[in-house]
């Protein structure tokens, strides 16, 4: 039996791309202590995969390789919406880094990596009633 592909919808994807967008990483440890940070390099580079540049992410990245599971929040405005993921590489070489790191030069910033998820479950999360509904 194949692995059921969850998909961020396209409205969704176009908010994690805009560049006012507000983006945080949710991991935990193993023992299940909770950890948050904002990070500019959060993205979607397609509709089932989330990745972020490993840039000062000493916690995060031990938390992850600890815990595979992963919260991605992001936030327009009113609008807000949980991206539930799990850690399936941290790429230290290739295509990926190169691409985030030719993206975050502009900012004074290097990522040693990029850790690369698979979107399992997407929920809204706004200030409105729908809040916690599933969606994808």
């Amino acid at each position: 039996m194949g692995e059921r592909m969850t998909n961020i919808p396209n409205d969704i994807m176009e908010i994690i791309k805009a560049p006012t967008t507000t983006k945080v990483l949710v991991t935990a440890s193993k023992d299940g202590r909770p950890h948050a940070i904002v990070a500019g390099s959060i993205a979607a580079p397609t509709a089932d995969t989330m990745v972020v540049g490993e840039v000062l992410m000493k916690t995060s990245s031990k938390n992850l390789s600890e815990n595979p599971k992963a919260a991605f929040l992001i936030s327009a405005g009113k609008d807000a919406f949980e991206v539930e993921c799990t850690a399936k590489a941290r790429l230290t070489s290739g295509p990926e880094i190169d691409t985030m790191n030719e993206h975050l030069k502009a900012v004074g910033l290097k990522a040693a990596a990029v850790w690369v998820f698979k979107v399992d479950a997407v929920f809204f999360q706004g200030a409105s009633p729908k809040a916690g509904t599933k969606l994808a």
